[in-house]
């Protein structure tokens, strides 16, 4: 049950994540095979979309959010995201070519009810990303930078005080043929704080339907052994872009579950 309890803890966490977080080895992983780009379309140019995500928490607690994307260019988005119909986040992002976010400008709530205003650079170089924080005088006083293997997994994740310069690191080591990782957390003296021993599946698609979307997989940082499933069910517009996806966990000797609820209302330019 602790298993099955902390692969819920980390979807659920993805679903929480926002531009504000530090990257980890596991929202990496994730982000690196599963990008959670709602807005990114296979056809048509988008002039608006808004998405309504219903996700069902492992402690039968059910969380709405609701982002709207509206296409300032081509390349910029205003974003407006609500949590339980309340006001969370007004962002600005820019995408490049391949739907990835190069620079976003959010004013965030925060859950003692403050708001802040967050900046942050991205720069993607073959096989690194590096994520870049910005004061309100323009400055980086928080670097990231993230280097990927070549099943685009990370392997290491500096952590950059700048100014001081304090660094810390988090490496993590695969053995894809067993199916686990160990990840490596040094503090900014250098020293080892902490071992984390994970699973990887880097074949965790079993199956995908005629649009190229995935159907059924195992969670990649799950243990196959623990016979887990994801399922996905979609309904798609007449361009082929699909706007209702529902995803079921399948675990042994229990009823299917649905986890998340996601609907798409897309406004094309043409």
């Amino acid at each position: 049950m602790k298993r099955i309890l902390f692969i819920f803890f980390i979807s659920n966490f993805l679903f929480l994540q926002g531009q504000e977080r530090e990257p980890s080895i596991y929202t990496e992983i994730i982000n690196s095979h599963l990008p959670k780009n709602n807005y990114s379309l296979k056809n048509g140019i988008p002039k608006e979309i808004t998405i309504i995500d219903t996700l069902n928490l492992y402690n039968n607690e059910t969380w709405i959010k609701k982002n709207k994307y509206t296409y300032l260019t081509k390349d910029k988005i205003q974003v407006t995201k609500y949590k339980n119909n309340e006001l969370s986040a007004e962002e600005i992002i820019k995408i490049d070519k391949e739907n990835r976010i190069i620079d976003y400008d959010g004013n965030i709530k925060y859950n003692d009810g403050k708001w802040f205003m967050t900046r942050i650079n991205y720069i993607y170089e073959k096989n690194k990303k590096t994520i870049e924080k910005i004061n309100d005088f323009g400055e980086i006083y928080i670097r990231y930078s993230i280097e990927y293997d070549k099943f685009k997994n990370p392997a290491v994740i500096k952590f950059d005080i700048v100014g001081p310069n304090y660094e810390r690191l988090e490496t993590a080591d695969y053995d894809y043929k067993n199916g686990v990782f160990m990840i490596l957390e040094f503090g900014y003296d250098g020293r080892l704080e902490n071992e984390t021993k994970g699973f990887i599946n880097t074949d965790y698609v079993i199956s995908k339907n005629q649009n190229n979307d995935i159907t059924k997989m195992y969670w990649i940082t799950s243990d196959k052994k623990d016979n887990i499933f994801h399922e996905f069910d979609y309904e798609y517009d007449k361009k082929g872009n699909w706007i209702k996806k529902i995803r079921t966990i399948i675990t042994p000797n229990e009823p299917k579950k649905i986890i998340s609820s996601t609907y798409r209302k897309i406004i094309y330019k043409n």
